[in-house]
């Protein structure tokens, strides 16, 4: 049985940050300083930079039989959609709960993979390295949940619509 590694590293290491993304800022959010989504941004990047640069050290290159052809790039895309899933589910859910869209995801990925009605949803995790859609999608993921969970924080965005 072969390991899919650009599948199974980068969900484990954006669930990791996920989970530790609001440790340290949440006092800042009950003491209401001002400088609080920059706080936020600054340590969720501080946690992915290890992760990637770990993810690309230890994922197989794209010509290695291991890979099934997803190398170092293909975590990386992985890396960065899957944090951007952790933080829009830290932004809804809370930091206990951000790991669990990010593993369905991966897990629906690796068992039902790319066939069959529905398979966009998370095809963009399973595709080729070099596919430039899936890369496309990764991005708008990271960029919608950073931004989601730097303005409105652990919860925010739940709290603020269960207020209305």
């Amino acid at each position: 049985m072969t390991i899919p590694y650009a599948l199974l590293i980068p969900a484990l290491m954006a669930c990791v940050v996920g989970l530790s993304c609001y440790a340290d800022v949440g006092h800042m959010d009950r003491a209401g300083t001002r400088r609080v989504p920059l706080a936020r941004l600054l340590l969720l990047l501080a946690l992915l930079t290890p992760a990637a640069v770990g993810l690309l050290l230890l994922t197989p290159g794209s010509q290695s039989p291991e890979a099934l052809g997803q190398g170092e790039w293909a975590a990386f895309r992985n890396l960065l959609g899957l944090t951007g899933v952790v933080a829009l589910s830290v932004t809804v859910l809370g930091q206990e709960g951000s790991w669990v869209p990010a593993t369905v995801l991966t897990g629906a990925a690796l068992f039902l993979g790319r066939q069959g009605t529905g398979a966009g949803m998370w095809s963009w995790i399973s595709a080729p390295q070099n596919d430039s859609d899936a890369f496309c999608v990764a991005v708008v993921l990271f960029v919608c949940g950073t931004s989601l969970l730097v303005v409105h924080g652990e919860r925010g965005l739940a709290r603020r619509v269960l207020r209305h």
